[in-house]
């Protein structure tokens, strides 16, 4: 029986319970997939699938639109799988148990999907509707985007035509996305000597950190556990001289590091060691008084032991590539005031026996900057005689203050509603990024419902938002002539 008969625009919510009803988590879209094709199929529209699970469709234009350019409809098929702790529920081979509460859609116990399977529903909706006056479409759904935008990356846009392209993946209504970071990972290694010296032993630790996600969350002035500790060193060195035993911090690349931790060994006694920290605890508290309330900073000494510890010039080596490695934010945008343009973070410290591994993540909308902060922090590795490997490394999407496609939106949101929308940018990577550097002079602009909660088993979609989605898009297709 349909959950979502009485929703309105049915076309839509009846193509979103479909797609419900359909495994297609992350990995695992091929059904959904071979749904959207058989779709195609039935219709007499083209389509072209890749090995990927990427698929493109077809759609002439309507009478009378045949000399418009082509618009590009985009979004992913697949889905975050996560559900609440003890629920009997396989993503693999269960349809997802959809809810309705007044205006919100739900499922019972376990993620959605809206990201992105509404996309996917309004697609198949305007590829099935045949009163719409569109110009040509081609409709690009693309496979595992939430485990690192697989699809996008491994499709091939020549088999596009269009250079007017609206992704539909974004999260609040009204709200344009026109530009996106580029990123990539910065992965360094230093050789470090140690032997074995008589020490007493010290504990330090940096806890109780907000943390957050590098991109969206890089300009709240949250501390970084990792720099924290590098400075906390810095400044116990200058009181009292030690050997690092261990170190380490951090626990993702693209986190901003809650917590860090070391021992360090010093030849006398500890009391001095634990004084300084104490100091430096209030130094490092005032700073972050209104970010981070509930840091810790913690000291603990230990008995004098026979322990493996790195040499004296080793110890100090680290400490210079500690404190000059750089962090956070590192150029703002001069085309949207109050957008992180360019930014570092240090994502993990770890000190292993002979080396020590450093993870920075940069991001950047503009790619030589990007290039640029890359090559900082390898440089300064290779200072101290260490080397520095990139990956990952995916493209950002510059903000068109010329765009039609965004002007158009903007100016159909408020015809249609009388309210202004918002053109933004996201310090992040999304699709949009890809398509915009392999696609010449791709006009590009990102849209959608509101949605909350999203990749978590609280996850809801606004059925009005849908609906007001899905007819600002019917319109632009409309007035694109």
């Amino acid at each position: 029986m349909s959950v979502l008969s009485h929703l309105e625009p049915q076309n839509v919510f009846s193509y979103f319970e479909t797609i419900c009803g359909i495994p297609h988590g992350s990995g695992n879209t091929g059904a959904i997939v071979d749904y959207c094709v058989r779709f195609a199929e039935e219709r007499g529209f083209s389509w072209y699938r890749d090995k990927a699970d990427n698929l493109v469709i077809r759609k002439p234009a309507s009478p009378g639109y045949e000399q418009a350019e082509t618009v590009i409809l985009q979004g992913h098929t697949d889905m975050v799988c996560e559900k609440d702790p003890g629920l009997d529920f396989d993503f693999t081979k269960d349809g997802i148990r959809l809810v309705v509460e007044g205006d919100t859609l739900r499922a019972d116990g376990t993620t959605l999907g809206g990201d992105n399977g509404i996309a996917v529903a309004m697609c198949l909706a305007i590829l099935d509707d045949k009163t719409l006056h569109h110009p040509p479409l081609e409709v690009l759904l693309t496979a595992d985007e939430e485990i690192g935008m697989l699809g996008a990356f491994a499709f091939d846009c020549a088999q596009l035509t269009g250079h007017k392209l609206i992704n539909l993946d974004s999260e609040y209504e009204g709200v344009l996305m026109c530009s996106c970071a580029g990123g990539a990972n910065a992965y360094s290694k230093l050789p470090v000597s140690r032997e074995n010296q008589e020490l007493t032993l010290v504990e330090l630790e940096i806890s109780g950190l907000t943390s957050g996600h590098s991109g969206v969350e890089i300009d709240k002035g949250r501390a970084n556990s990792n720099v924290l500790m590098g400075r906390l060193l810095r400044g116990l060195m200058a009181k009292d001289a030690f050997r690092l035993v261990k170190l380490e911090g951090g626990s993702r690349e693209t986190a901003i590091a809650s917590q860090s931790s070391a021992v360090i060994g010093v030849s006398g006694g500890a009391a001095g060691v634990l004084a300084e920290t104490e100091r430096w605890a209030g130094i490092l508290k005032k700073e972050y008084a209104a970010t981070e309330p509930n840091m810790v900073v913690s000291a603990k000494a230990g008995a004098k032991v026979s322990a493996s510890a790195l040499t004296a010039a080793d110890t100090e080596k680290v400490l210079k590539v500690l404190l000059a490695l750089p962090d956070s934010v590192q150029a703002m945008s001069a085309d949207m005031p109050g957008l992180v343009q360019t930014s570092l973070n240090f994502g993990i410290l770890r000190l292993d026996e002979a080396e020590l591994f450093l993870a920075n993540t940069v991001r950047s909308s503009m790619t030589t900057q990007k290039e640029w902060v890359l090559e900082r922090v390898a440089s300064i590795v290779a200072l101290a005689g260490g080397t520095t490997e990139f990956s990952g490394s995916y493209p950002g999407w510059s903000y068109n203050p010329h765009s039609v496609v965004k002007d158009t939106i903007v100016r159909v949101y408020k015809e249609l509603f009388n309210k202004e929308a918002s053109v933004e940018a996201v310090h992040a990577g999304i699709e949009c990024g890809l398509f915009a550097d392999s696609i010449p002079d791709l006009d590009c602009v990102s849209i959608g419902p509101e949605m909350a909660d999203v990749h978590t088993p609280r996850e809801h979609l606004s059925i009005s938002s849908s609906a007001r989605t899905y007819q600002l898009l019917c319109e632009v297709l409309k007035q694109s002539k």
